[in-house]
């Protein structure tokens, strides 16, 4: 793959939820469309991001309807779902040498190192936590259209 970038759940759910990086994470997704820029994500993302999206539902921010749509939109972006031999394991060691609680952020880390690509993640807390140790790890909040 020439262009490529992992994208993690938090990112993703900007797509079809507003938050306040929500323009920041639509024009990255134009830009990468127009650089035909491939979408890479471990399998778990669509389970993060239907999670995040039930939440809207249970504090009476979103109706069942919208957030079933709210899932497809996501789904739409074409991020490629990815189960790579060494993913899990690669989580586990990543994991362990930032001492993380769980590993699930740990997996787009991996998926990043894997394919020697860019991580973009929504989440500012785990981006100020890795930047120091995985630089190729991108904030949205920091994203420049310009």
């Amino acid at each position: 793959m020439k262009n490529v970038a992992v994208v993690d759940a938090s990112l993703a759910a900007m797509w079809a939820i507003p938050e306040s990086y929500t323009p920041q994470a639509l024009a990255l997704a134009n830009q990468w469309a127009r650089e035909e820029t491939s979408l890479i994500a471990p399998c778990l993302i669509l389970s993060e991001v239907a999670n995040a999206i039930y939440k809207r539902i249970l504090r009476g921010e979103m109706d069942l309807d919208t957030a079933i749509t709210a899932l497809h939109v996501v789904m739409e972006f074409g991020v490629q779902i990815l189960e790579e031999p060494g993913l899990h394991s690669g989580a586990i060691r990543i994991a362990h040498q930032l001492k993380k609680t769980n590993t699930y952020d740990c997996h787009y880390l991996s998926l990043s190192e894997i394919y020697d690509c860019v991580l973009w993640t929504g989440d500012e807390r785990l981006f100020n936590s890795v930047k120091q140790s995985y630089p190729k790890v991108h904030w949205i909040g920091h994203y420049s259209s310009s």
